[in-house]
């Protein structure tokens, strides 16, 4: 594969400061916001930028803490080349054709994953785009994301430590953005879906999947601590999950399931003018059913019904 030698890519001018939008300059290894009234100086750690608040929301605090365990034991177990094949021979085509259904990827692409966690799905595109983006806010991840790139001699990337609900990236940058199971985690997702909105070009795309709203959601994936995003549901199932078992099975954090028009309605009202859901296809495999001709059949009711689909895809457009 050949790789994109963009070692000198000047990142800094499609960068600002996360609170209040002003300019950055570099001063040595920290960035420092040029409005008068703010002037927050951000500092590096390696390759990557940390713009993490010292405070994040409740319902994001809980997903932290949840994904840095989650790296720090699965980078003991496994190394991060055998993740990354796994990666590719599970995940990694599904979601390439996925999206570029929507939208092709070019020399000049700048790519954004939110939630990238060790940037395995940026990896493999960086021979197709300019540039790869990746923010998330487990530095567990961006280290291990860090250490797989430079390994392999990859340059075109920008790693961000942040919150996606106050991005620093300035407006209309991004030419294709991907989440992967991502905005479900935060509570407040309309306002998340507008900061999506906010960094993208014209005749960019957001492309999103999120647990889908239905019988599989309110029963099977219950085991997970899911988050029924429906009036009355909602608030039983946080009385139940955080209150009563101190989110002792929420395993992924904070975790909301959408139903299809809700989702999108969310994309219309935060200004995408063309919305498209979906079924996300997705490689199942159900490993918490002990018995295999349960788990196939579950499968089977997962690949062809809605009521049972797991995750949804959620696509908009930039006019």
């Amino acid at each position: 594969m050949e790789q994109r030698n963009t070692e000198g890519l000047n990142t800094l001018p499609m960068l600002c400061c996360p609170e209040c939008k002003g300019d950055l300059i570099q001063s040595g290894e920290e960035l420092i916001c040029t409005t008068e009234s703010c002037k927050k100086t951000y500092q590096k750690i390696g390759n990557i930028y940390n713009f993490l608040p010292e405070k994040i929301e409740k319902d994001a605090g809980l997903s932290k803490e949840k994904w840095d365990e989650f790296y720090i034991d699965k980078e003991g177990r496994l190394s991060y080349e055998e993740q990354y094949r796994i990666y590719l021979n599970d995940n990694f085509q599904n979601v390439f054709d996925q999206i570029r259904k929507y939208k092709e990827f070019g020399n000049e692409t700048i790519f954004l994953e939110i939630g990238c966690g060790p940037m395995y799905l940026a990896r493999a595109l960086s021979d197709k785009c300019k540039l790869v983006v990746g923010i998330d806010f487990s530095l567990e991840a961006l280290k291990l994301g860090e250490r797989m790139l430079e390994d392999m001699g990859i340059h075109n990337y920008l790693l961000i430590l942040g919150d996606i609900q106050k991005m620093p990236i300035k407006e209309n940058q991004i030419d294709i953005l991907y989440g992967g199971g991502v905005i479900e985690h935060i509570e407040n997702t309309p306002a998340t879906i507008k900061e999506l909105y906010r960094v993208l070009k014209s005749g960019g795309i957001s492309f999103n999947t999120v647990p889908s709203l239905n019988i599989g959601s309110l029963t099977y994936r219950q085991v997970w601590g899911n988050i029924p995003n429906f009036p009355v549901l909602k608030q039983i199932a946080e009385f139940v999950h955080i209150k009563l078992l101190k989110s002792k099975h929420m395993i992924f954090g904070y975790e909301f399931s959408f139903l299809g028009s809700h989702i999108k309605r969310m994309h219309k009202t935060a200004g995408f003018k063309e919305v498209y859901v979906d079924q996300f296809a997705t490689k199942l495999l159900f490993e918490f059913v002990p018995f295999a001709l349960l788990r196939k059949f579950f499968i089977y009711l997962a690949e062809t019904s809605p009521l049972f689909w797991p995750m949804i895809k959620v696509v908009g457009v930039k006019s």
